[in-house]
């Protein structure tokens, strides 16, 4: 396994950070830009709050910025579904939003997982310790 010197990111944090970043500037523009209802504009606040922080771990190496993308997932994925109530979509045309929640939560996990791995401590090496 390669690791990156101290200091310096890898692509792969860098992608994703990159894309949390976007998801959560178009999140934050709904919020205050869009004729949305409040309660899926206190959604996408949410949403904003969850991508912002996850990207903010992402960048800076936290362990626990691979939770705050499963968190994103699952509240954006949960958001998504729920449009179709909120908007008083007919029933028939609300099919396509459990296939978008879905895929949300499939690239949240995919993320959760890459930070998970890029972010996890090294292994002890059991040569090293010193014995007593």
């Amino acid at each position: 396994m390669t690791t990156t010197p101290a200091g310096r990111r890898s692509a792969g944090r860098i992608i994703v950070t990159a894309l949390f970043v976007l998801l959560t500037v178009n999140a934050f523009k709904e919020v205050f830009w869009s004729d949305s209802p409040p309660a899926l504009r206190a959604l996408q606040a949410i949403v904003a709050a969850a991508g912002g922080a996850t990207a903010l771990g992402a960048w800076i190496g936290a362990r626990w910025s691979a939770a705050l993308a499963l968190i994103y997932g699952l509240i954006a994925g949960g958001m998504v579904v729920s449009l179709g109530p909120m908007l008083e979509m007919p029933v028939e045309e609300r099919g396509g939003l459990w296939i978008g929640g879905a895929v949300i939560l499939v690239f949240a996990l995919i993320c959760a997982w890459y930070l998970r791995r890029a972010t996890r401590r090294a292994p002890i090496d059991s040569g090293s310790a010193a014995v007593d």
